[in-house]
């Protein structure tokens, strides 16, 4: 008798454990903030949703020891919320630019994407194929189309800011224009 009632107890706990080790833990029960990725032409978004725009850009220049073509992709991803979105992007051979930092020979990569949220604060980050990124946390109310941009600061890793040859620092981000974060 005693035999059957440890065999039973022991059953017992070691259903106990079995169901204790496959409850999920707390935070894989939450769910990430979803967005929609948009058309860039979308109409403007209803009271129960907010549309951000994000656009960023880059010129690399092409080395003798690492040669840079504008066939080969440059990768941006895009977080909101620690939900991540990958991009490759073909660049465009440039020598002119809109910009005295960027002026030479090099290849442009510019991305654009609308992205839908729910109204609230989020926390979007930008991060580069050097690893580099940046973030910001930010308040959006529903019904509107929000732009940011994320503008890189070339230059010297240490000292003088130059041109987009002496190598990416960060990005400084923007909301509506109005600079948010370096």
């Amino acid at each position: 008798m005693k035999n059957i009632t440890r065999l039973a107890i022991m059953g017992l706990l070691a259903i106990m454990f079995m169901g204790c080790y496959k409850q999920p833990r707390l935070e894989q029960m939450s769910t990430p903030v979803q967005f929609k990725l948009i058309g860039l032409d979308e109409p403007a978004p209803s009271q129960d949703e907010a549309d951000v725009i994000v656009t960023t850009h880059i010129k690399k220049a092409s080395y003798l020891l690492s040669p840079r073509t504008a066939e080969m992709p440059y990768t941006f991803t895009i977080s909101v919320d620690g939900q991540e979105l990958k991009e490759e992007v073909r660049g465009v051979e440039e020598v002119i630019s809109d910009t005295d930092k960027e002026k030479g020979k090099g290849i442009h990569y510019i991305l654009k994407k609308r992205l839908r949220l729910k109204p609230g604060s989020h926390e979007i980050a930008l991060k580069t194929e050097e690893r580099s990124s940046a973030k910001v946390k930010i308040g959006i109310g529903g019904g509107k189309v929000y732009t940011m941009s994320f503008e890189p600061v070339y230059g010297r890793k240490r000292g003088l800011f130059g041109g987009f040859g002496q190598g990416f620092l960060y990005y400084e981000i923007f909301l509506e224009g109005n600079r948010v974060s370096q």
